[in-house]
């Protein structure tokens, strides 16, 4: 359920940044307020008590931030490996097709090139669920073409270079799979939810401390929130790389094609 709700947040960047901005400017200002009150009350304990609660903030949120970002750079990493992985895999299995009988061989190598087209369709259409659905009923498709043509090689000529064949394209279709698994591998919700409260946290810290000083600064009001607020947006946007502006490139598939051709 937070997943959920946390992924229609997500689903832009920009909404990521306004909401999460819109959050730490308004803690902000209500803890400058609070400060402010505290320090009218008792002035001379204000100053060294704001102090010892904003470090406290701010050393937990930077040690948080450090821990999301580094969480949604290795799933980065790993979806940008699997791309390399797959054109690789389907690329030694084109080249095996030359060990098939030579009636199979040209039918399973317009199978592959198909295939390396729909993927790049694929991933080029992962914001809509739909399409996404529709695009692996058709990979899934081919995949079952693929290996009836594998079965009848194997039948027809039981080789040690058959077989090779036939390893390279089982390890091409696992890959499809763990490609759609690491595309939907985010950082938890329960992450993203503690890392904005200890974000508002720090920001009402941060202002709280305004407050108490007596000076209402820019820095704390208005700088602080908007690097916070833009730093959990990139993070977001590494974690989510198809619906932001950082991608994932397809450029290894394309270049497969591209030999292909």
């Amino acid at each position: 359920m937070l997943d959920e709700t946390l992924s229609r947040l997500f689903a832009s960047q920009w909404v990521v940044l306004f909401v999460v901005l819109g959050l730490l400017l308004l803690c902000a200002e209500v803890g400058y307020r609070l400060g402010a009150k505290f320090r009218r009350r008792n002035e001379d304990a204000a100053e060294g008590h704001s102090g010892s609660v904003q470090g406290a903030v701010l050393g937990l949120l930077g040690l948080l931030l450090g821990f999301s970002f580094a969480m949604a750079v290795g799933r980065y990493d790993a979806r940008r490996s699997l791309v390399v992985d797959e054109a690789n895999s389907i690329g030694t299995t084109w080249l095996r097709a030359d060990f098939l009988p030579s009636s199979q061989r040209e039918a399973v190598r317009g199978l592959l090139k198909k295939y390396v087209m729909q993927r790049l369709e694929q991933f080029a259409k992962v914001d809509d669920d739909a399409s996404m659905a529709a695009a692996r009923r058709e990979a899934s498709a081919i995949h079952m073409v693929l290996w009836k043509e594998a079965s009848s090689a194997a039948s027809m000529q039981p080789t040690p270079l058959t077989a090779s064949f036939i390893a390279s394209l089982n390890e091409t279709i696992d890959l499809e799979s763990t490609r759609v698994a690491a595309l939907r591998n985010h950082v938890p919700g329960a992450v993203w939810l503690l890392l904005m409260v200890v974000a508002g946290c720090g920001a009402w810290a941060s202002g709280y401390g305004g407050g108490t000083g007596g000076l209402r600064s820019s820095f704390s009001q208005i700088v602080f929130p908007v690097l916070i607020a833009v730093v959990i947006t990139l993070t977001a946007d590494i974690d989510r790389p198809q619906k932001g502006i950082i991608g994932v490139s397809q450029q290894p598939l394309k270049e497969l094609l591209y030999s292909m051709d």
